[in-house]
């Protein structure tokens, strides 16, 4: 139902343009696939490995208290039947409280995780903003229009802009 609202609320905006500027001048409406950007741009490319990179070294301290515990784990079930009560305990205690730092670690990770690609994306996107604004005043569009989030039904191919983004993203 909200996705309808968008459509018939893009659908009365386009319209309202189209009456606006009929009698002055012509609409220029341009379409640009946002998916497409981030899948086939050189640059999205090197934010995204930029992120890869940035995770990698994070995750290091995440793995080595994951090998911890497992070696912990493996211990316990390994020499647990001969090891004395007392010895028993603290090696259960050690691999719980081990276990405990791990969880949190792994939750900083995926919270720290998220963190950096949120920053990369939105840094991106200011990108992508600033020369679909540009490509706009500079070819005199009306209005350009995200393909996939906008609503668009149907779209002739000469208005997508797509393209012409990537290649200034190079």
């Amino acid at each position: 139902m909200k996705k309808f609202g968008i459509v018939v609320l893009m659908a009365f905006c386009i319209g309202l343009l189209w009456v606006s500027y009929s009698s002055a001048q012509a609409v220029k409406i341009g379409v640009f696939d946002m998916q497409k950007i981030v899948r086939d741009s050189k640059k999205m490319e090197g934010y995204r490995q930029i992120l890869m990179k940035n995770i990698e070294s994070k995750r290091k301290p995440l793995r080595d208290k994951e090998e911890t515990v497992r070696l912990l784990d493996e211990k316990l079930k390994k020499d647990g039947p001969s090891l004395s009560v007392a010895d028993r305990a603290n090696l259960a205690e050690r691999l719980g409280s081990e276990a405990k730092e791990m969880r949190r670690l792994r939750e900083d990770f995926d919270v720290e995780a998220q963190k950096m690609d949120r920053e990369l994306t939105q840094k991106a996107f200011a990108e992508i903003d600033g020369i679909v604004k540009k490509i706009g005043e500079k070819e005199n569009y009306t209005v350009i229009v995200e393909k996939n989030s906008g609503g668009v039904v149907y779209l002739k191919d000469s208005v997508d802009i797509t393209a012409r983004i990537i290649a200034q993203l190079q």
